[in-house]
């Protein structure tokens, strides 16, 4: 039985950032089909667009600093399975990250171009 994706190790800027266990998302993005019908009563789709999308609860370790992720415009994230499942955002911008929680814990969502490495 392989592993099941439980733990992602995000790099930005060179710092590493841990993730909760089981905690995160990793939406690589891409076209949904949604159904219409037409004045005739027939059935198409059309296509919408979704961004990449990684959505995540950090854990505040020693040294973090969260105004950097905040700031994040254009960057590149580098987020690593500990199932051997890797992942690369470029121009990654934070959604948001800003409260830190119980136990040092911060809910971060970041959105950009994502694929499989």
């Amino acid at each position: 039985m392989s592993a099941l994706l439980a733990r992602l190790k995000m790099t930005f800027d060179g710092q590493t950032y841990a993730t909760e266990e089981r905690a995160t998302e990793v939406d690589i993005g891409g076209a949904d089909n949604e159904p219409v019908v037409d004045a005739s009563k027939n059935t198409h789709t059309a296509e919408k667009l979704n961004p990449g999308m990684i959505k995540c609860t950090l854990l505040a370790t020693e040294g973090f600093k969260l105004r950097p992720l905040q700031d994040m415009s254009g960057g590149t994230i580098i987020a690593e399975g500990n199932n051997g499942l890797n992942f690369i955002m470029r121009n990654a911008k934070c959604g948001s990250a800003r409260t830190f929680g119980a136990g040092g814990k911060i809910s971060a969502t970041f959105y950009g171009d994502v694929e499989e490495m």
